[in-house]
């Protein structure tokens, strides 16, 4: 471990969550830039993917939500302690809680990801000419998606944290490749097996509730932002108890170069 590596800080809620963001945005630039190039790559897949070659136009509803998806079921956010291993190892060895530190960190992702996902969101309404009450419900929609990614990222980045090495770093150490692939390829799998599912529960039990879509789309709209929330949490909690009963092997994950 570096000699004088820093320390997630215990300052207290609001002082935690203004060092973190004082930390990404100051020794963290490449996980920013690499959030931003991820959206550009992003927007003409998603664009390719919702263009509707009848009406000579694109289907707005879901547009951004998509891209947000795009970017959550990368490494980015997959991969939250790997991109900040020596601190998060430091943290961890000196007490810390793998909550906390990922709590602060889905904070991180939030702050960066959130404003111009939500733009987008508010700006193809606009030029499509939405009804004005579509874009408000467009709004928590997106976040209730955010939040839910925030959870499955927040598990996998303690079942598989690896170190960013690079395409030289990663060139140069052959025996990474293999789990640096499942790493890579699992949020993939969690996306297409399990996340178009998830919401099932959710959704049957405001069918039962409220019948109708139309007739309660705030309610239903309400609703997902609520599973969201609990996703998040829900995500948090597993990977404290992972944490708690493997606490060596995560630890080890984080160091390890391979």
């Amino acid at each position: 471990m570096p000699g004088g590596t820093e320390l997630e800080p215990r300052l207290g809620l609001v002082g935690d969550v203004a060092d973190e963001i004082r930390w990404t945005f100051t020794k963290r630039l490449g996980w920013i830039g690499q959030i931003f190039l991820n959206l550009c790559i992003g927007l003409p897949v998603v664009f390719a993917m919702s263009w509707n070659s009848h009406h000579d136009d694109i289907r707005v509803s879901g547009f951004a939500t998509s891209i947000a998806g795009w970017v959550l079921a990368s490494a980015l956010n997959t991969n939250q302690l790997g991109f900040d291993a020596d601190r998060a190892a430091a943290s961890f060895r000196d007490g810390d809680t793998a909550w906390r530190v990922l709590f602060l960190k889905n904070l991180s992702v939030f702050v960066v990801l959130t404003p111009p996902i939500l733009l987008l969101s508010v700006v193809l309404r606009l030029l499509v000419a939405h009804p004005p009450d579509s874009i408000p419900i467009a709004l928590v929609r997106d976040l209730a998606d955010i939040t839910v990614w925030l959870g499955f990222g927040s598990l996998l980045s303690v079942l598989l944290p690896f170190r960013p090495l690079g395409f030289r770093g990663r060139w140069a150490t052959p025996t990474s490749w293999a789990r640096f692939v499942i790493c890579i390829a699992a949020p993939y799998a969690v996306y297409y097996l399990l996340l178009k599912t998830w919401h099932l529960p959710e959704l049957a039990l405001a069918d039962q509730v409220f019948h109708h879509v139309r007739h309660h789309e705030w309610d239903y709209t309400v609703g997902l932002l609520v599973w969201g929330f609990l996703t998040w949490g829900l995500g948090l909690g597993l990977s404290e108890l992972y944490y708690r009963l493997w606490p060596n092997k995560l630890e080890a994950d984080l160091d390890r170069n391979r």
